[in-house]
């Protein structure tokens, strides 16, 4: 990132002061208020799934996303035309995983477990990432990884307290299978990003993305809610749960506008890392909110999880500059110019 940006530039008038560097990295802010708009409609959807059913939940947040996003489109001068079969292909499909993907993590895990608990599993999703890059990508996964997927399954596993490892767990079946909708939902987040990254390539914009996803979750939420709802649409004309509803609609429009505002602003890594926060915010929003307190073992499996998801972050991102480096030596040697550190950050 740019340091050298003018103090009109900056929004600052303290050249220097600490208030300067804070606007310098704005992003980071935003980042950190990204993710706790995230963590509050997870706790909120749990504080409705009560009164109201989760896919209806989805339906709501997710057809007040599309209204936002369309006139989003519209500014940027985006299509929604995809040009070949092949963008047709891997819209249809990452349109589909990351619609299971929330399914499994509204429906099997929130819906049963503690909110921190179900997001620290999620954050394994680098795991997965390294795991179907290997076999898909053909990308590096060395006995480091190895070694942190199987840290990270220790958290699962902690998380989770499965009965015949710990004394008690769960007394359901549904809530015994939650932390393994859970982990589905990360390996289903993990192949959404690993083809949403393949579209990147091929010039498809992150608007359109968001677009079409929108609409698949959309309307797959609405046909849950009217053929497997046993009460069909029960959103209640007034009350304090309508408004709750219409909020947690207008939070999710504001936190994907600034988390694609971060991801296209700051470095990607450093929003991964930042993005781990999620599970400290859910663990406490929902003691205040629920007045659920979480468990000290499944604390413990969550910092295992959450630790393992930024090693993994570092290391890929590391891994990535030594690459870029290596590509930047091999061309100044053939212009028989000296690298520089300072062009890496032009690469990446």
């Amino acid at each position: 990132m740019d340091t050298s940006t003018s103090d009109s530039e900056s929004g600052c008038s303290f050249p220097g002061s600490a208030c300067e560097k804070l606007c310098r990295r704005k992003t980071i802010h935003l980042t950190i208020f990204s993710i706790l708009l995230f963590a509050v409609i997870n706790v909120l959807v749990r504080y409705t799934k009560d009164s109201v059913p989760v896919y209806e939940v989805l339906f709501l947040n997710y057809g007040i996303l599309l209204l936002f996003v369309i006139p989003l489109m519209m500014y940027f001068g985006e299509s929604i035309v995809l040009n070949t079969r092949e963008h047709v292909l891997l819209m249809g499909i990452s349109g589909m995983t990351n619609a299971a993907a929330i399914s499994l993590f509204y429906l099997g895990g929130i819906a049963h477990m503690s909110v921190g608990d179900v997001t620290a599993i999620v954050q394994t999703m680098p795991v997965f990432v390294g795991i179907f890059g290997r076999i898909f990508l053909k990308e590096p996964f060395d006995f480091t990884d190895f070694i942190l997927a199987i840290i990270a399954f220790g958290g699962v596993v902690l998380i989770a307290q499965p009965p015949f490892i710990f004394r008690g767990g769960y007394d359901q079946v549904a809530s015994a299978l939650a932390p393994v909708a859970a982990l589905l939902s990360s390996a289903m987040y993990a192949t959404t990003f690993l083809i949403t990254r393949r579209m990147g390539t091929l010039g498809i914009s992150s608007v359109v993305i968001v677009f079409y996803h929108t609409i698949i979750i959309t309307t797959m939420s609405a046909i849950m809610t009217t053929f497997l709802s046993e009460d069909g649409w029960v959103t209640p004309p007034c009350g304090i749960v309508r408004y709750v509803l219409a909020g947690m609609g207008l939070l999710l429009c504001v936190a994907r506008c600034l988390l694609m505002y971060c991801y296209a602003n700051e470095e990607s890594f450093l929003v991964c890392v930042l993005s781990s926060n999620e599970v400290v915010f859910s663990y406490i929003l929902e003691f205040a909110i629920i007045g659920t307190a979480p468990d000290p073992v499944a604390m413990l499996g969550a910092a295992l999880m959450v630790s393992v998801s930024m090693i993994v972050s570092i290391k890929r991102v590391r891994n990535f500059a030594f690459r870029c480096l290596c590509r930047l030596r091999e061309r100044d040697r053939q212009t028989d110019q000296t690298p520089s550190s300072e062009d890496l950050p032009r690469l990446m």
